[in-house]
């Protein structure tokens, strides 16, 4: 007759051996972590009480040269440090010695830990699911990861009437700006536009995002856009998202690649639901391309998907209401500190209640390189 030790073994087992081989379905179940795992972006065993890295808010000083032109050399600080810690959660169940004395033998037991292992797996990825959209820093949110709504609060809107002022800020919303006003804190930085200094390049008149500027201007600020904005279609312009969808996706898409390299374009939309049926039955037909990308979402078997300009749109149900996020997955990772994403834990004896009980946790955080990757759909004004 087996043990009670054999009993706890041969869970434990069947619990971890579980969580493994699921770990590969776990992530390519939800969009955002598929294309985060299929692009190498999912790093294991990290270590440290917190991880930090280097953001680059300006260039080096760049001069004139006929060949003998005298040069001054100084040393040029070119960084911020970003710093986040640690986040994590867990899901527990038991087996009381009751039910081990009634699942006797091996296959028994194990069938009986296998369903808790779906259960536990089950709670925890629903749970992971969410991850991608929250704010990490907001209060009753302290053990969340740090998604994108870590940096994408806003305050008010870019004022385009001030076409002299290229970062003027509008804090009640003016209903004709198509962007938000960067106002958020990421990882010890500012995402506010202008927080570091910088202003435009050139004589150019007009407002930001749509004139080039300093890198200190907007290192670290992401593109808000405005879907209610009444200017997308001129002076007269629709006010609603149904109104306004394509357009205000196109500017996401396009406004992103401030820097015009590869790394920093968009490579997936996803919206809620509501938001993207509505984009469905408002874009047109002969637009409605199917373009399948190398490690794109339908290539990762998500067929729910369309095109605009390239870039892959779709929904998720975790996405929160009226939103949308345009996301750069070359500037995103997720960083566990175990060496797979969920960790079986267990068994744990107790007396008092007679029960085997076991854990399933998850430790780690994402790291959004630099928000001025991102942009987020939003209803302003």
């Amino acid at each position: 007759m087996a043990s009670p030790t054999d009993w706890s073994r041969v869970i434990a087992t069947t619990i971890v051996n579980h969580l493994r081989e699921e770990e590969l379905t776990t992530f390519r179940k939800f969009k955002v972590f598929a294309m985060l795992e299929s692009s190498g972006n999912v790093l294991m065993n990290q270590s440290g009480r917190g991880f930090d890295w280097n953001v680059r808010y300006r260039n080096a000083p760049v001069s004139g040269n006929t060949g003998d032109t005298p040069r001054t050399f100084s040393r040029v600080n070119m960084w911020k440090k970003a710093e986040l810690p640690w986040r994590g959660f867990t899901t527990t169940d038991a087996i009381y010695r009751r039910e081990m004395l009634e699942n006797r033998g091996q296959q028994a037991l194990v069938d009986v830990a296998s369903k808790m292992a779906e259960r536990l797996q089950e709670s925890l990825e629903q749970h992971l699911s969410y991850q991608p959209y929250r704010d990490g820093n907001a209060s009753g949110n302290e053990n969340d990861f740090h998604g994108m709504e870590s940096f994408l609060a806003h305050a008010g809107t870019v004022d385009e009437s001030h076409a002299t002022d290229v970062a003027a800020q509008d804090a009640g919303g003016g209903a004709a700006d198509r962007f938000g006003f960067p106002d958020d804190n990421y990882a010890g930085l500012s995402t506010q536009l202008g927080y570091y200094g910088g202003g435009r390049i050139g004589s150019t008149t007009g407002v930001w995002p749509d004139v080039p500027v300093d890198p200190e201007l907007d290192f670290y600020s992401p593109v808000i856009i405005n879907y209610n904005a009444n200017s997308f279609h001129g002076a007269s312009g629709g006010t609603t998202w149904k109104d306004n969808c394509v357009f205000a996706v196109r500017e996401g898409i396009h406004q992103c690649k401030r820097n015009d390299t590869k790394e920093a374009q968009i490579d997936m939309v996803v919206l809620d639901r509501h938001l993207y049926i509505q984009f469905l039955n408002t874009y047109k037909d002969q637009e409605r391309i199917v373009v399948e990308r190398e490690n794109g979402l339908r290539a990762l078997g998500f067929s729910d998907t369309v095109s605009l300009d390239g870039v892959e749109l779709t929904s998720e149900y975790a996405v929160p209401n009226g939103a949308g996020y345009g996301i750069s997955i070359g500037n995103m990772e997720l960083r566990c500190l175990e060496n797979q994403l969920m960790v079986a834990e267990g068994p744990f004896f107790s007396e008092e209640t007679q029960s085997y009980r076991y854990a399933c946790s998850t430790l780690g955080n994402f790291r959004f390189k630099s928000p001025r990757n991102f942009f987020k759909l939003a209803a302003i004004t």
